[in-house]
């Protein structure tokens, strides 16, 4: 694991995230974010699905998309009691 639960991170672009879940499935991590502002004092409620990947000795961030995303999504919603 890379990323913490309520860890406040920073994307490209240099838009702000907070972590509200940590998945582990099949040896991977997958983090559900919420995008935060710069103050860090709102939560903005689109969902966002990220994994890491290790390439090169280098950790790369990805977005999760296709049927795994909705999966996910799914599971991440249910976990933090959202519609």
């Amino acid at each position: 694991m890379i990323f913490k639960e309520k860890e406040v991170i920073e994307l490209s672009g240099g838009k702000k995230y907070i972590v509200a879940k940590v998945i582990n499935r099949d040896d991977c991590w997958y983090y559900g974010l919420f995008e935060v502002n710069n103050a860090e004092t709102k939560v903005y409620t689109d969902l966002r699905i990220i994994t890491t990947v290790s390439e090169n000795g280098n950790i790369f961030i990805k977005n999760v998309k296709g049927k795994l995303a909705e999966e996910l999504e799914n599971q991440l919603k249910k976990e933090l009691n959202i519609d």
